[in-house]
């Protein structure tokens, strides 16, 4: 039972060291200014998985959506609905720069090379829902044949966690979707969350009239 409990507890940090050692993809080893791990609640009640740290943002602070205007805005929603047990990450851990140096998307070897790095969190973590922040995050864990719709979410479930669609915080702030719709999307999660804590069904979304937003997301960095 000790030796077990002390794996336990040296758990977290050992896959943070794993993690920070990575050397996997040569183009954002050269990139990146750091290595950025998720970072939250261990365990949590959700994940929340953007694409990857923001020039401006994760890579800067060393912690995902954190310090630039996307993670400004999606810390705001999430304590706004009331949110407490949360973990936050990314399907790639580095920045990802073009030759101008600017935020690029990463590329599919990037986000497979990444792939067990996210497992090993997720398996940390334990959470019961994970919400795809964008297009990219929705395909790589939810499939490239599920449909992506936020604004009349419907979870699926795969490998007996729920996965959750939710437009990326850039997204809004580019102004495609009004900050109230979002704000919208964040109360409805919470009361899944509610609802999975108290083990009830989950809802697959709400009825009614659905709020408008654009109707194209391209993916961004945190």
């Amino acid at each position: 039972m000790k030796a077990a409990a002390v794996r336990a507890a040296n758990a977290p940090s050992d896959w943070r060291q794993a993690m920070l050692g990575c050397r996997r993809c040569p183009a954002l080893v050269a990139s990146r200014s750091r290595v950025v791990p998720g970072a939250g609640s261990i365990p949590a009640a959700v994940v929340f998985v953007g694409l990857a740290p923001g020039r401006l943002g994760g890579d800067r602070t060393g912690v995902p959506f954190s310090g630039d205007r996307s993670g400004n805005l999606l810390r705001s929603m999430i304590a706004q609905a009331g949110i407490s047990s949360f973990f936050i990450t990314n399907l790639v851990r580095c920045n990802p720069r073009d030759e101008r140096g600017r935020n690029r998307d990463p590329t599919r070897a990037e986000i497979e090379h990444c792939r067990s790095h996210l497992a090993a969190e997720l398996a940390m973590v334990a959470p019961s829902v994970i919400v795809c922040l964008g297009r990219v995050a929705w395909r790589e864990l939810a499939g490239a044949g599920a449909n992506f719709d936020p604004l009349k979410p419907t979870p699926l479930s795969v490998g007996g966690r729920l996965i959750y669609p939710m437009y990326h915080p850039a997204y809004v702030n580019r102004g495609a979707c009004p900050p109230h719709v979002y704000a919208m999307q964040f109360r409805r999660l919470r009361r899944l969350l509610d609802r999975i804590s108290k083990r009830r069904p989950a809802l697959s979304g709400e009825t009614g009239r659905r709020p408008r937003c654009g109707a194209g997301e391209s993916a961004s960095a945190d």
